[in-house]
């Protein structure tokens, strides 16, 4: 115990004569970058690349089999709402149709005798029951004719169920009939032409899905279907404005807005390796001549704006762990009491007190003084100050490795203040001389 005291004697002891010889010596300050906070205008944007995909598009597939009789487009031609697109060879078609209408004439026929039957049966079922009721006829006979009624009934009811049948088979033939004319369903250009004239067309099944014959996009808008990163999804709205790039015309920002936001992940399966985006479309608001789906391009979100805000350089934050105290600002420990802690192998700071906090350097009487900081939305080079720093202050943007191991009271002047010493010295040299 005497030794530590004997120790901590020398030690105050050497740090007061250090004391007493910084009151006749000025310490070197260190030459920093610094930036003066102002009120700027900050945009935060969210950035995601994709592909350029028409506003609509409709994939023209056929629903029955047959070879192409007449094709009249060309990929990339123009076509308008009604206009006629290619015809599968209508003959199978249509000797299905012919074939169902004559058999319904037959049906008819039949439906015809079968009512005439019935009415018949029913004239002799009527003068039966009167000789019945008269007692001038055998109850054999009445019920024969009355059974006889009954039986051309059910043939008439089954005769029409076959007319009725046949009926809607026609509509079934009349419309596979229709089915070999196409026509464009919108106006829009060709972009996909997967079947020449003299190819045979192939319906899809359950497993298996049938021809793409052509596809036709609606151009006259487009839309921007981008991945944004799982960390800024949130911050991304239906609604927001956006501005797009498409890498074909690298010199013109289309403006947009964002229509859709995926709630799913694009990627079902997610390892930890894996970056998880989310699917997102923005709709450019201007036509683009020239666009084709699936042009490559990038698409930045506006999230929030600030008309005026207080802005930081984004190279003046740092993280540090420190003591803060009632203004926010470090607190600065006292040299003796902290090798005093040394020796007895403790730190002077108050490890409850000791916090990480997000903040920066200001520039006060030529000392470096941490200033502990809430920010707000981040731009491209400023972010949002909401409490800690004010318009005016003056803080550190720089260089790295000095804002990296400056504490708060160090020494420092601005970079460039030596320069100028140098110059106005040389100069009152030169006037000597003259």
């Amino acid at each position: 115990m005497i030794k530590k005291i004997v120790i901590a004697a020398v030690v105050i002891a050497v740090v007061a004569a250090g004391a007493y010889s910084n009151m006749n010596r000025t310490p070197s300050a260190q030459t920093v970058q610094t930036e003066a906070v102002e009120l700027r205008e900050l945009t935060a944007k969210v950035s995601g690349s994709g592909q350029i995909r028409p506003f609509k598009e409709i994939d023209i597939s056929s629903n029955v089999m047959g070879r192409i009789e007449k094709l009249a487009v060309q990929e990339g031609e123009e076509v308008v709402a009604g206009q006629f697109l290619l015809r599968i060879d209508p003959v199978r078609y249509l000797s299905a149709v012919e074939q169902v209408q004559a058999s319904i004439g037959s049906a008819e026929t039949s439906v015809m005798l079968a009512q005439q039957n019935l009415e018949y049966a029913r004239q002799v079922l009527d003068r039966r029951q009167g000789l019945y009721e008269q007692d001038l006829l055998a109850e054999e006979a009445y019920l024969d004719a009355l059974q006889t009624v009954r039986r051309e009934e059910r043939t008439v009811q089954l005769r029409e169920g076959d007319l009725d049948r046949l009926r809607a088979q026609l509509k079934q033939s009349e419309h596979d009939l229709a089915q070999v004319l196409f026509t464009s369903p919108l106006d829009g250009v060709i972009t996909k032409l997967n079947i020449e004239e003299g190819e045979t067309a192939i319906t899809g099944t359950m497993n298996n899905p049938g021809t793409v014959l052509l596809t036709i996009a609606d151009l006259s808008f487009i839309e921007a279907e981008i991945e944004i990163d799982e960390t800024d999804i949130v911050d991304v709205e239906v609604g927001q404005p956006a501005e797009v790039r498409i890498d074909a015309f690298p010199d013109l920002v289309f403006a947009a807005e964002v229509i859709e936001v995926g709630r799913s992940p694009i990627s079902a399966v997610r390892s930890t390796s894996q970056a998880v985006n989310f699917k997102v479309v923005v709709r450019v608001l201007e036509q683009v001549p020239g666009a084709r789906p699936g042009l490559s391009c990038t698409a930045d979100v506006i999230t929030a704006t600030r008309g005026t805000a207080v802005a930081v350089p984004i190279q003046a934050l740092i993280l540090r762990e420190v003591q803060l105290d009632a203004d926010g600002e470090a607190v600065e420990l006292d040299p003796v009491a902290e090798l005093l802690a040394e020796i007895d192998g403790k730190s002077a700071a108050d490890p409850d007190a000791m916090e990480e906090v997000e903040g920066a350097f200001v520039m006060r009487d030529g000392q470096a003084r941490f200033v502990a900081i809430e920010v707000g939305i981040a731009g491209e080079r400023h972010f949002e100050v909401l409490s800690g720093i004010e318009e005016g202050d003056e803080v550190v943007t720089g260089p790295f490795d000095i804002i990296r191991s400056l504490t708060s009271g160090d020494r420092i002047e601005k970079a460039g203040r030596a320069g100028q010493a140098g110059a106005k010295a040389s100069a009152s040299v030169n006037l000597t001389f003259q």
